[in-house]
């Protein structure tokens, strides 16, 4: 072989150790290793996954304090819903209570209302000027009845008063005495109407009740 042939191989090898270090050289300056490539896309994967966890969570969280807020607010109009009905009976039931009341009271004072009868002789009672001596025998003829009579419970005599013919007695249970009742006063009737005293009287009228018995007499008819 001539030394022109051999210095043309050597020189074309050469040429190929430069283009080939050349080629690697420019690949290498424009591309990323696999590795590197796969690495990066793991970890964008991953901040794309933890920023939607983050937002789901988020929305989560704010989608059950949405739902508490809306039980918190429905639940007081539930209850005024169902507190509602109540509230109106208690109402209704004072309403009626009050118009009970009203009536009791009324009839109460109906009750205590003289009669045209009584009503009458307090007007008589009212007009005349009062005999002592007839007054006073009279007024103590009933005290004495009270202290001889053989009473099972013997009533207080409250007051004791007469003018010419009306006398008015007012008598009372006993304070220390809790089972008084009307039985006691019918006794006390049955036995006063058998007194001499009482012969006088020609009308007469009562009331009682548990505690309180008054009597309204006349020596007249009219």
């Amino acid at each position: 072989m001539s030394n022109n042939g051999l210095f043309s191989r050597v020189l074309a090898f050469a040429a190929g150790v430069v283009l080939t270090w050349g080629y690697f050289q420019l690949t290498s300056s424009k591309t990323t290793p696999v590795h590197t490539l796969l690495t990066h896309e793991v970890e964008q994967q991953r901040n794309i996954m933890a920023t939607d966890e983050t937002a789901v969570a988020n929305q989560a969280a704010n989608f059950a304090q949405a739902i508490d807020s809306k039980k918190m607010a429905i639940a007081p109009q539930q209850q005024t819903a169902e507190e509602q009905p109540l509230e109106q009976q208690v109402q209704q039931l004072k309403r009626e209570l009050l118009q009970q009341q009203k009536l009791v009271k009324a009839y109460e004072q109906q009750l205590q209302a003289p009669s045209d009868f009584e009503q009458a002789l307090l007007d008589k009672f009212t007009e005349q000027s009062r005999n002592e001596e007839w007054a006073y025998r009279t007024e103590t003829a009933m005290k004495d009845f009270l202290q001889i009579a053989d009473l099972g419970i013997t009533p207080e005599l409250v007051s004791a008063q007469c003018k010419s013919s009306v006398c008015k007695f007012e008598l009372a249970a006993p304070k220390d005495v809790d089972d008084f009742d009307h039985t006691q006063w019918r006794e006390l009737n049955d036995k006063l109407v058998q007194q001499d005293f009482w012969q006088q009287f020609k009308v007469s009228t009562s009331k009682s009740s548990d505690r309180d018995f008054s009597l309204l007499l006349s020596t007249e008819s009219e």
